[in-house]
């Protein structure tokens, strides 16, 4: 088996369940070496609304947030730092479209998941251009790889320079983006929407927002990094 991030050859003792039981052998799975760099966020050491890490309380990024949107709280999950080794992946990944990267955390994304089991999973859309521009959706792909059901509900109306090219402020003033597609029934259901990286926090914003303006139960969100 190879490291599904540096394809480094990975040797390890099997556990018994996958000595009897074979098929329980992951296909995808990252090496010591990988697992050492890529910083999993302490949730009793992150901020209890983004998951900022090393903040053990609201952060003021949230404060502000939340007064911009009173009339929701946003709880958001998120599983790695946004560290050096992170940054490295996300750019081979997203920028360079080195697909198979989409399997390196689909172990990670699939436990985390598991608890939003009775929530509708929405992989935050790419502008038409985007998507043709890059062949594919991140957030989607990642989605896939880990086996996980998930609706496209969301169109994204405009198109835009990257969100990465774009300073803070810029991409804090962005407009929403989003709208939802026609017939798609909001009302009374759940949502999570997910994304790779939470920077700012203004696209998942728009998105929650959007949703709980046609009724929406609840909202929650999802990326792998914060």
């Amino acid at each position: 088996m190879k490291c599904s991030n540096c394809q480094q050859k990975i040797s390890r003792n099997l556990l018994i369940q996958e000595i009897i039981f074979p098929w329980l052998l992951a296909n995808e799975e990252l090496c010591e070496d990988c697992l050492a760099r890529f910083q999993k966020i302490e949730a009793k050491r992150a901020c209890e609304g983004c998951m900022r890490p090393n903040c053990d309380k609201l952060c003021q990024d949230c404060q502000k947030w939340r007064k911009m949107y009173p009339d929701f709280v946003l709880y958001h999950q998120a599983l790695y730092h946004y560290n050096d080794a992170f940054k490295d992946w996300l750019y081979r990944y997203k920028f360079e479209g080195d697909y198979p990267l989409c399997h390196t955390f689909s172990l990670s994304v699939k436990q985390a998941l598991k608890r939003y089991r009775d929530f509708i999973i929405v992989p935050l859309p790419l502008s038409k251009e985007r998507q043709k521009e890059r062949g594919f959706n991140q957030a989607e792909e990642l989605l896939k790889a880990a086996g996980i059901t998930y609706e496209n509900i969301l169109i994204r109306k405009q198109h835009d320079r990257p969100q990465s090219s774009k300073k803070r402020t810029e991409r804090l003033g962005l407009k929403q983006p989003y709208i939802i597609k026609k017939d798609v029934i909001i009302s009374g259901r759940k949502f999570l929407l997910v994304d790779d990286v939470y920077t700012t926090g203004r696209t998942l914003y728009h998105g929650v927002a959007l949703l709980y303006a046609h009724n929406a139960k609840a909202v929650a969100t999802f990326t792998l990094a914060r």
